[in-house]
């Protein structure tokens, strides 16, 4: 490579060109890394900050602002100590973002801290939705004319029908 008097290597068109490939794919991974950081670093929300139902008599009694019977709603049960809740968490919560618009079409319970107000009504809810003996989470439930319609166990099954009311093809809503 020639040098000029004072010492510099002269660069050739191909070493020019290399080294500004270079800086764009560092910075693009730069960038990348710093929107990953992020997102693991921004608060991915709180079920707190989504309408809870905390006894069992309400939760197929839901009513709007005017006092009127919610006639489709979806009830969302978690518990803290489930490590699937914790895995799906993000995207429900983001899916519940989506869909609870100006009506409250999501409602959430915890189904560790939910309480009875008269006796049997736990059992009475469980043996509504057909379940055995507890609940069991990741669970929604959905509520149709007013009425339970079906319930859906597990990460997958809860992920699918937030999935399909987000894009408004649940066919029992529509």
């Amino acid at each position: 490579m020639a040098t000029y008097v004072k010492g510099f290597k002269k660069k050739s068109s191909e070493h020019t060109l290399l080294i500004t490939i270079v800086s764009i794919i560092g910075a693009v991974l730069l960038i990348v890394a710093a929107v990953f950081i992020y997102d693991l670093a921004t608060d991915t929300g709180s079920y707190d900050d989504y309408n809870h139902i905390d006894k069992y008599d309400l939760i197929l009694t839901q009513k709007d602002a005017s006092n009127v019977q919610l006639q489709n709603y979806l009830v969302y049960f978690y518990s803290d100590t489930c490590t699937n809740c914790v895995d799906i968490k993000k995207d429900v919560l983001n899916y519940a973002k989506n869909i609870n618009g100006e009506d409250t079409i999501i409602f959430f319970v915890n189904a560790t801290t939910i309480a009875e107000t008269t006796t049997g009504d736990k059992a009475a809810f469980i043996d509504i939705i057909n379940e055995a003996d507890s609940l069991r989470t990741p669970m929604l439930i959905s509520i149709v004319d007013g009425v339970f319609y079906q319930k859906y166990v597990g990460t997958t099954n809860v992920t699918n029908i937030l999935s399909q009311v987000d894009a408004g093809t649940y066919t029992p809503f529509n």
